[in-house]
């Protein structure tokens, strides 16, 4: 969960991820992606209600899981939608939830407005680089400009919009590319007051594929200290859209946030 969603209620609309190919992450290596039905949805909240009781009532938002909730079509979300109204499970701060940026172009401005309209209050966008080369060695979708036009898109509707930046990927070998090209992209969004640009420090899960790879390439890691410098480094060379509206900047330690 993004660390501002701790408090959420987390409904588990999707089970796996859309994509699950990054070299970088092993979540949900053990499962395939799944769209839930509506029936299936409405048994979950049936089954969250009753592990909460009356705490349920102390979750301050609604997230949408697991990985890219919002790739779902947008009939299957309308449905879903329905469900979560009809239980009585949508709180008034809204609904939150992740998507990759590449899926953000498969729905209209219409689409997301009308999402926006049902409660939907911010996207979650796992860019990690503005550097494209990086970003094909990690085997993510899309590239840096994909990120740019969907925060783009998803702010036109008037929903919020979160980047996550990942600090240490691609190790010293990468480093200065990796904090030009990022540092243009972030700059390059219109990003504002509401908005959030989480750190997440690079943790090299022993499971996932990019610590071989890495070695095979000869990079070498950052230390800690060598990421929170980066990260500092980035943030010095911010210029948001309306500097006086900032958006918010953040640490995320994905160590500290799995349900």
């Amino acid at each position: 969960l993004p660390p501002d969603q701790s408090l959420a209620l987390v409904l588990q609309a999707t089970e796996g991820c859309s994509y699950n190919r990054c070299t970088f992450c092993d979540f949900y290596r053990d499962r395939p992606f799944r769209i839930k039905s509506a029936d299936e949805l409405r048994a979950h909240i049936n089954d969250v209600r009753a592990f909460f009781g009356p705490a349920i009532a102390l979750r301050k938002s609604l997230f949408l899981a697991d990985a890219n909730a919002l790739v779902a079509p947008m009939g299957r979300l309308h449905a879903w939608l329905d469900v979560i109204e009809a239980e009585g499970v949508l709180p008034r701060s809204g609904i939150f939830s992740f998507i990759d940026a590449f899926d953000v172009h498969r729905k209209s401005l219409a689409d997301w407005q009308e999402l926006a309209g049902r409660g939907l209050r911010r996207v979650y966008i796992g860019m990690e680089s503005g550097d494209d080369a990086l970003l094909r060695f990690l085997r993510k979708p899309g590239t840096a400009a994909d990120v740019i036009e969907a925060v783009r898109l998803i702010k036109q509707a008037g929903i919020a919009a979160s980047v996550i930046i990942m600090t240490g990927i691609g190790g010293e070998a990468g480093a200065a590319a990796h904090e030009s090209a990022t540092i243009a992209a972030l700059n390059a969004m219109p990003l504002t007051a509401g908005d959030i640009v989480y750190f997440s420090p690079f943790v090299d899960s022993p499971a996932s594929e990019y610590g071989a790879l890495a070695a095979a390439a000869g990079i070498r890691p950052l230390t800690p200290a060598a990421m929170a410098e980066q990260e500092a480094r980035i943030r010095a060379e911010l210029r948001p859209e309306q500097p006086a509206r900032p958006p918010q900047y953040a640490k995320y330690d994905i160590r500290e946030f799995v349900y």
